[in-house]
């Protein structure tokens, strides 16, 4: 392969393309991403990794089961979390929209990010092949 080549092939990774191959790669490992969100979410942390308990009356987003067993992601465009039930409607009004709207890293597990990463670079080279 001549540079030229490598060249043409690399600009195809906007940063539009690069957040489209992130994002599928979240969806690839939805499962484990989702289950992280719960366990931080029963650790006391929202999807920002915020303390729930500063918001009152929440200690954590485990009172209500129908928040979590509701829990995916809004399409397959966006990382966007939806869920629905008493559960959710009130942790939606209460806590602020970056609390709420998609997981972060910093609730996610080290095995979960290894493999969000993985994903990502097998993604990126599938693109550029």
């Amino acid at each position: 392969m001549t540079n030229a080549d490598m060249i043409r092939r690399l600009e195809k990774l906007t940063d539009d393309k690069i957040r489209e191959l992130a994002v599928k790669s979240v969806h690839e490992n939805a499962d484990v991403v989702i289950s992280d969100a719960i366990v931080a979410n029963a650790e006391g942390l929202t999807f920002a990794g915020n303390k729930i308990a500063e918001f009152a009356p929440f200690s954590d987003w485990e009172e209500s089961g129908d928040f979590h067993r509701h829990l995916k992601f809004r399409d397959e465009k966006d990382i966007e979390f939806t869920s629905n039930g008493d559960g959710a409607e009130s942790i939606f009004q209460v806590f602020p929209e970056y609390d709420t709207i998609a997981p972060t890293a910093k609730i996610l597990d080290s095995s979960t990010l290894s493999e969000l990463q993985q994903s990502l670079v097998n993604n990126i080279e599938n693109e550029i092949k």
